[in-house]
């Protein structure tokens, strides 16, 4: 890759202007100490919209308060579900809100009706589907919430932000009167909570999250001015903080970031003397928590749990002082409940979907291909299902990768050599994934990058290069040059011309994933390992008990992962996982390990003894590594205020991966996803729609979770009646 280019200052502020390049920060401008508005309020003047030479591109004054909140105007005339209306001990609708309810900001959606409930579906072996899956659908719990397929941040608890000139101090203001779903107050002690009791007591296992780290791996100093205002300090400049708040649907996926402390408090031993730390206090705790398995906890949600059936189903009820309403002012969600039924096979999953019991299905949570499609649209008229195509986001496809900390060295010095992996990447005929797995319908051929809709690509033409670089760095098919490659890489050419090593012994590569696995990843694998036998390199399918593979995974002990794909963003920094090794689920778990324990006092300690025996098993970067190199560029994008150069900074983690890499290898860019419409469900956006108002859909990320991002609290079915539980 050539040297990296100096941008262009004013061709960036002129492309960040649009949607296609809207910058995520809403932060501090240059010079005096810049406070943002109420975040989706439309500006005056030039407080937001107008970057300074000094300080980070901020989101456009023109993107801010485009169809969000407080541009509908709400008088307090609020309205409430028909199913409520005279409920024994519930106060009025009023009095339920919060002083200023979050209002939903997409432009698609339309006036809805109360009532009905909607049949949803997953398919999981192991059962985690049922509570948790439905978790991906509700936002509720977000501090913030990214907008419009990531090109924009909105309000969600906290209905404003700001920070200082030098982006170390942050101060988020939360909506006075929330509630839980019990009616008992929200304020910041129950973040408080979750970081002073969970977080910092060294009883309880939950670690600090990145997002409350500073690039100098030190702690933030957490801080609550009052009930509703919180102030977190950090000792060198914190950029990310916004992002970091929306990502997740938090409590249960992402960190917590706050419990109900009303509730939780009886649970811990530092308020409940009967309790006695040591034994099982945290796990009986955590267990308490898991608002989509005990209905007992509370939960932000629009939704609340009322039945919990272990692998089979989860039953969830509106909560009746859920703090959002419709641009009408009429309190969500408008469909009364939601039943999340659970398949532990797929075929039946299928079959289930035709026969007509199932009213949604959002693409990124199901078995569903699109080899399924023809069968779909042939049972519609009995499934009452519309099927519609979503872009997935994903960078990779269907992708695997290397463990760079396994535990057997021997293979360990091999998987580190760029060349082996570069070999096994130009082995793989990525053009028969594309056909086979997406019917083609994948735009592109890909290394495997993250999302192609990250802002690091997006916004003049030499981010598209940087794009392009590592999309095609060793995406060709080429046999020859795969042999070469892993010969140069040590390994040699043996009897029935298998690879062997050096000295002869033998070599076989484990394409592992959690069993039973998904049929779209073991067709992948049947392919890779076919084009990888085919050059002479042992390889098979080894699958792994699925509720043990993060534990091995993390401890060193398998070689490869094969069931995942990236459809991370809208950024690398939010979610800086796949590029950057902060923790252990990826293709670095050790260092990753090693990383999240920094600013900790587990960091110093055990560095006498063997990596793979720590506890937990962790290591360092060796100096002069692509490992420390890229820690380098990312400690320093953390703290960089100035957009540009951060972006830059970016580029420099990519030039690692292009020159050093791969470190993880996708198939494609950006397959479509199947989303299942049932017929009269309103205001689930179309892919019109989607591409008028965002980005085509964002279906695969975890990290703008979806179908939350999408406000289903809004969905409403235009003959309610017609749908009962």
């Amino acid at each position: 890759m050539e040297e990296l280019k100096k941008l262009d200052r004013r061709g960036f502020l002129r492309v960040s202007a649009v949607a296609a390049g809207g910058t995520m920060l809403v932060a501090c401008g240059g010079g005096d100490a810049a406070t943002t508005p109420p975040v989706g309020q439309p500006t005056t003047g030039a407080a937001v919209g107008s970057p300074t030479e000094a300080g980070p591109v901020n989101t456009p004054a023109s993107e801010i308060g485009q169809g969000q909140e407080t541009a509908v105007t709400l008088t307090g005339d609020f309205k409430q579900a028909p199913m409520l209306e005279g409920m024994a001990g519930l106060p009025p609708v009023a009095e339920r809100l919060p002083k200023k309810p979050y209002v939903v900001p997409h432009k698609w959606v339309k006036p809805g009706k109360y009532g009905g409930h909607l049949q949803m579906a997953c398919q999981s072996a192991d059962g985690w589907g049922v509570g948790h899956f439905i978790q991906e659908s509700m936002y509720g719990h977000a501090i913030l919430r990214w907008l419009r397929d990531g090109l924009a941040i909105g309000p969600g608890l906290a209905e404003s932000y700001k920070s200082n000139a030098d982006a170390t101090e942050w101060t988020f203001n939360f909506r006075e009167g929330l509630k839980w779903s019990d009616g008992k107050p929200w304020t910041t002690a129950d973040i408080l909570y979750w970081w002073e009791d969970m977080v910092l007591d060294e009883d309880h296992p939950a670690n600090p999250p990145d997002d409350y780290r500073s690039s100098k791996g030190t702690l933030a100093k957490v801080r609550a001015v009052d009930e509703y205002t919180l102030q977190l300090t950090f000792d060198a400049p914190a950029v990310l903080v916004p992002n970091r708040f929306a990502m997740w649907v938090r409590r249960g996926i992402g960190d917590d970031f706050m419990q109900p402390k009303h509730y939780m408090q009886q649970f811990h031993p530092k308020y409940n003397k009967k309790i006695k730390r040591g034994g099982e206090w945290a796990t009986v705790h955590d267990q308490k928590k898991d608002f989509a398995v005990n209905k007992d906890s509370p939960t932000m949600t629009g939704w609340r749990l009322t039945s919990y059936k272990e692998g089979t189903n989860s039953v969830w009820e509106r909560n009746p002082y859920y703090y959002a309403v419709s641009p009408q002012g009429e309190q969500l969600p408008y469909i009364d409940g939601i039943t999340m039924t659970n398949t532990q096979n797929a075929e039946v999953f299928k079959l289930r979907l035709q026969s007509g019991q199932v009213d949604y299905v959002h693409g990124g949570h199901t078995p569903l291909t699109l080899g399924d499609v023809a069968g779909l649209r042939q049972a519609e008229g009995k499934s009452k299902l519309e099927t519609r195509f979503w872009d997935s986001g994903s960078g990779t496809g269907s992708m695997f990768f290397l463990s760079y900390d396994y535990r057997d060295k021997k293979y360990r010095d091999l998987f580190r050599k760029k060349e082996f992996r570069q070999g096994l990447s130009h082995a793989w005929n990525r053009a028969e994934v594309n056909k086979q797995l997406y019917f083609n319908q994948a735009p592109e051929l890909s290394t495997g990058t993250i999302s192609k809709k990250a802002i690091e690509y997006n916004f003049n033409d030499e981010a598209k290069k940087r794009y392009e670089e590592w999309r095609d760095a060793f995406v060709k098919y080429d046999p020859e040059k795969a042999k070469q490659l892993i010969t140069q890489a040590g390994l040699k050419m043996g009897p029935g011309n298998k690879f062997t090593f050096a000295d002869g012994s033998k070599f076989e590569l484990l394409l592992q994933y959690g069993a039973p696995g998904d049929p779209e990843h073991i067709s992948k694998n049947n392919l890779l390992a076919r084009d990888l036998n085919a050059i002479g390199l042992p390889t098979r399918l080894a699958p792994v008990p699925a509720e043990s593979k993060s534990d091995q995974w993390g401890q060193g002990r398998l070689m490869t992962t094969t069931d995942w794909e990236v459809g991370d963003g809208p950024d690398h920094l939010s979610y800086p996982q796949w590029t950057t090794p902060i923790q252990r689920d990826h293709w670095a778990p050790l260092h990753g390990v090693q990383y999240s324990l920094k600013g900790t006092k587990q960091e110093k300690q055990e560095l006498d003894k063997d990596p793979w025996k720590r506890q937990p098993p962790r290591t360092q970067p060796e100096k002069g590594s692509p490992i420390e190199t890229i820690y380098g560029h990312y400690e320093k994008a953390k703290s960089e205020v100035d957009a540009i150069k951060r972006h830059q900074l970016v580029w420099n983690v990519i030039k690692v991966h292009v020159e050093q890499g791969p470190f993880f290898m996708g198939a494609v860019s950006n397959p479509p996803r199947i989303v299942l419409v049932g017929q009269g469900l309103k205001n689930v956006p179309t892919q019109a729609e989607l591409k008028q108002f965002a980005q085509g859909g964002f279906v695969n990320p975890w990290i703008i979770p979806s179908p939350a991002v999408y406000d289903p609290e809004i969905y409403f079915w235009e003959n309610p009646e017609e749908h009962t539980s």
